[in-house]
């Protein structure tokens, strides 16, 4: 039976952070630059736990996963959707 989680974070280093989010991507889908709605089956957490914790520095980040149970489609956003940036650096 799979399950709602969010799962946020807060990554001190562009390298890493890049890293979670490729991780958190492959697990779920972006609703805010660092938050993600993943449906989990018991065995898809467990192995998102264990990319997260091989990816993140434990004294410098922080990654919280909140279950929400079986909540699929009862989660309400108020406000616009997100929309990802692509950003492209200018170099003269």
């Amino acid at each position: 039976m799979r399950e709602t989680y969010v799962v946020a974070y807060d990554i001190a280093d562009p390298g890493r952070l890049a890293r979670v989010a490729r991780v958190c991507e492959d697990h779920g889908d972006r609703i805010q630059k660092s938050v993600f709605e993943c449906f989990l089956s018991p065995s898809d957490l467990i192995r998102l736990r264990a990319r997260l914790g091989d990816e993140i520095d434990r004294a410098a980040d922080q990654v919280l996963i909140v279950r929400l149970g079986d909540v699929a489609g009862r989660v309400e956003a108020i406000g616009k959707p997100y929309e990802s940036v692509e950003r492209v650096a200018v170099v003269l």
